[in-house]
């Protein structure tokens, strides 16, 4: 099961940023399981309910980049047993990115890894196995230990606070205005206590946006696509992203955005992020 735990909302103080606490530990107890983590953190991509456990979803994300995975699939954590005779075949080829992108965990019990890695590890070199190492699952009590230790959220924030984060190395899936047209799903933006109240001969910053709201639709009216006039579209705007975090990923996030040098939106997200744990 995929769920949602918490959410925190408001934390810009506009009554639309957020962020959500999931639960994705379950996601590599069973294939239905994968399924449904994959297309719920690609849906934000496309904004299309209908995708989630769509199997034809799935699969065209499996070959979405010449062969490799959809970063959604990093979103499938597998717990590795270092004492599993099974798990050992995964684990002790050379130069695996199962290694690479993994975390060695619970005093270092287990190595904890995502399904993209598995599935690039075995399609570059499938003899170097015992078996179709895509076809393994955890138990439920593994499961637990993946709850402790992976983090998932969902975030609603502005394009320049959305930067910031995505300097941190861990999962990312991202609404893609590429393909998201502000007919279907409309903008909203962020505007700072700081910028409310500067004006220009152009107006004040609300009436700048709403300008190249306007261009912005007038290209699509000249059958500009999306993916190229999105580029007009100010860097207040907000977008959805999800994030999933290791131990050590979560920890060196908290230690750099909680700090009082960080801008003060994304310490808001790193402050409704340790709440919400």
């Amino acid at each position: 099961m995929i769920k949602r735990i918490s959410k925190k909302e408001n934390i810009f103080k506009d009554n639309i940023a957020f962020v959500e606490s999931w639960d994705f530990s379950q996601a590599n107890l069973n294939e239905e399981n994968r399924i449904l983590a994959i297309t719920q953190v690609a849906s934000i991509c496309y904004q299309s309910p209908k995708a989630l456990g769509s199997e034809n979803l799935y699969n065209r994300l499996m070959s979405e980049s010449m062969g490799l995975p959809s970063s959604s699939f990093e979103f499938v954590p597998i717990l590795l047993d270092f004492s599993n005779k099974e798990h050992q075949q995964i684990l002790n080829p050379p130069f695996s990115n199962v290694r690479k992108f993994g975390e060695v965990v619970e005093e270092g019990k287990y190595l904890l890894t995502n399904y993209r890695a598995i599935v690039y590890d075995y399609e570059k070199d499938p003899s170097l196995y015992g078996f179709d190492i895509r076809k393994i699952y955890n138990s439920e009590k593994e499961c637990e230990i993946i709850k402790k230790n992976f983090k998932v959220f969902l975030f609603k924030v502005d394009l320049p606070t959305r930067s910031q984060m995505v300097r941190h190395r861990v999962n990312w899936q991202e609404l893609s205005r590429r393909y998201v047209s502000g007919k279907r799903v409309a903008f909203e933006f962020y505007i700072s206590e700081n910028m409310k109240d500067i004006k220009s001969r152009w107006g004040d910053t609300k009436k700048i946006i709403d300008i190249c709201v306007e261009h912005y639709f007038k290209a699509l009216e000249n059958g500009v696509k999306p993916q190229d006039a999105r580029r007009i579209i100010p860097q207040a705007a907000y977008t959805q992203i999800w994030g999933g975090f290791m131990p050590s990923q979560l920890e060196n996030f908290f230690k750099l955005r909680l700090d009082s040098h960080a801008q003060w939106e994304i310490r808001q997200v790193a402050k409704a992020m340790k709440s919400l744990i």
